[in-house]
């Protein structure tokens, strides 16, 4: 898929009877404008819920490889999931803008660099895909930020990518898995709080974290 693009799936545990044709489309009538469930009846006379989903590819801001020769051959992507009359925002690995190298200490969202250019495609996501009913953004590997900005998002990006997205609600990922860059490890969930504050956004019960396992149910 290109940037933009969407495709219709349709997951059907009745085998033969899926309301999927051979292009791998949905047959007419398969979906409604609310891309709702609907139920087939299989040979054995169970009825079975077939789910029905529309992918969206969209923009981020990364780069791509599999290995030391293929940089920037293929694209990098977010992605969105409209089903059952609900929206979700995968935001993927991307960082949102690019840092110079600044002193230690210095904020990089201070007076001096709170202008600094930013990647546009969120803003239009927002304004051509959105809202989303939950976001799933990145919140950390982001230290030290002349390095690792233009790909891995900070919790003040994640939380300019949450209102340009237009999501009612986020989880923080890609984050306390392993040691992967320079910050500490918990510190991404702190910052976020951090950030939310500063943005005038209720720390708890808008943008959360969960622990690994945890589900969380909206």
């Amino acid at each position: 898929m290109d940037w933009w693009e969407e495709r219709d799936l349709v997951l059907a545990p009745t085998g033969p009877e899926s309301a999927t044709n051979a292009s791998g489309s949905p047959e007419p009538g398969a979906t409604d404008s609310q891309l709702n469930a609907t139920t087939t009846e299989p040979a054995e006379g169970k009825r079975v819920s077939e789910i029905i989903a529309r992918i969206g590819c969209l923009p981020c801001q990364h780069t791509t490889n599999r290995g030391l020769h293929d940089r920037n051959a293929t694209l990098w992507a977010s992605w969105s999931v409209e089903s059952g009359g609900k929206k979700v925002y995968f935001a993927g690995d991307t960082g949102y803008r690019a840092v110079p190298q600044l002193p230690v200490g210095v904020d990089d969202y201070g007076e001096k660099f709170k202008d600094l250019p930013v990647c546009p495609a969120f803003k239009q996501i927002g304004e051509l895909r959105g809202p989303f009913d939950l976001g799933l953004i990145p919140i950390g590997a982001y230290s030290p930020r002349w390095f690792m900005s233009p790909m891995h998002a900070s919790p003040y990006d994640s939380v300019r990518i949450f209102v340009e997205t237009k999501c009612k609600k986020a989880i923080g990922m890609h984050w306390g898995t392993w040691i992967l860059t320079d910050e500490p490890i918990m510190e991404p969930p702190v910052v976020l709080k951090e950030a939310l504050k500063k943005d005038g956004i209720a720390e708890e019960g808008i943008f959360d974290v969960v622990d690994i396992g945890e589900s969380r149910e909206y």
